[in-house]
């Protein structure tokens, strides 16, 4: 399912890529293939999200395997390490308890607080294992909680490890909201940051603005280029919008093909629409993917100043309204950097 030849940087997980020796392997045959240069492991937090939707018993014991089983998963801080140290990545992250998306503050407050000791143990365990086993490879902590008043209280009980950055997943919040996380992050001397699940253009588009003016750098992944793809999903280039191609879509003929990719070449929507499924998906996994990195690319290098920024998002998105409110929050991050991250919260009500 690799997008094309050669993919730079790929994400694995514990379970998927390092449960026994024979997914070690094809992992490892997997890198040589595709000609990657860097590989991130994961560490199995969001099989955990999803045990805990579908009501599996979970386990965290480093004495049995590691499981993920119809009803069981079992997965430990010494399982993670133990992955580490057989696939060689060039960045991890700790084990972590993912918090469910959740809209009432009240259960926010519960679930974050259901899920801190785990987090904070966990990491407080991969950390020393990492130090002892494999110090060589650069460690992620994961923030899961969904204020900065949370994060506050996380960051105040794990700030002693010893670590690399910071990673996010992204499920609970909007681009504004990350923004002002990264903000506090830059403020605590953070200059390695992952934003886990999501390759939305104006998330994109805060990752690529604070790469740029802030941190040693800012990763992303997502899975978007390939679910979407078997959905029959064609992400656009310009805005990285969703356009079904379905077999059942009608579609006007005279609508130009927009898209630059070596995938695209040659090719009209209809006749991508009438390919085989299978031709379908593997030529749209593609397209999607390049598209993807490409406006990655194109965030970053047109992210100078935010005169410049804002008339690039302008070309590429018809979402004034977002870019016009994404704008100013970089804006006022811009100017009060340095200041208390509370001066700053206000502001951002009526943009998130």
């Amino acid at each position: 399912m690799l997008p094309s030849k050669k993919v730079k940087n790929i994400l694995v997980n514990v379970f998927d890529h390092g449960i026994n020796e024979k997914a070690i392997l094809h992992t490892k045959r997997m890198f040589a293939y595709a000609e990657t240069e860097k590989w991130f492991q994961d560490s199995g937090g969001f099989q955990l999200h999803e045990a805990e939707k579908e009501s599996k018993v979970i386990v965290c014991d480093p004495k049995f395997p590691l499981v993920n089983s119809k009803n069981r998963i079992n997965i430990s801080p010494a399982h993670v390490i133990e992955t580490a140290c057989r696939l060689e990545p060039h960045i991890m992250t700790s084990l972590d308890f993912p918090v469910l998306k959740i809209k009432d503050q009240a259960g926010r407050e519960i679930e974050f607080l259901r899920k801190l000791g785990f987090n904070v143990k966990w990491a407080i365990e991969t950390a020393a294992l990492r130090e002892k086993h494999c110090p060589q490879i650069p460690l992620l902590i994961p923030v899961q909680c969904y204020t900065l008043g949370q994060f506050a209280l996380f960051h105040t009980l794990i700030q002693h490890l010893s670590h690399d950055g910071l990673s996010m997943p992204l499920r609970n919040l909007k681009p504004p909201e990350v923004a002002l996380f990264l903000l506090r992050f830059y403020q605590l001397g953070v200059q390695r940051v992952h934003l886990l699940g999501s390759s939305s253009f104006f998330t994109l588009a805060v990752a690529a603005f604070f790469a740029r003016h802030f941190f040693q750098w800012v990763g992303t992944d997502s899975t978007t280029w390939r679910v979407a793809a078997e959905h029959n999903g064609y992400l656009n280039p310009n805005d990285l919008s969703v356009r079904g191609i379905g077999s059942d879509v009608l579609i006007d003929e005279s609508l130009p093909m927009i898209c630059r990719c070596p995938f695209c070449e040659n090719m009209t929507f209809t006749s991508i629409k009438n390919l085989p499924y299978s031709d379908k998906v593997a030529l749209l996994r593609s397209h999607n993917f390049w598209v993807i990195e490409k406006a990655a690319e194109d965030l970053y290098n047109n992210a100078t100043d935010l005169l410049s920024f804002e008339r690039f998002l302008r070309r590429r998105s018809p979402r004034t309204k977002g870019i016009g409110h994404l704008i100013k929050c970089l804006s006022l991050i811009d100017l009060f950097k340095k200041e208390d991250i509370n001066v700053l919260k206000p502001f951002f009500q009526n943009a998130v």
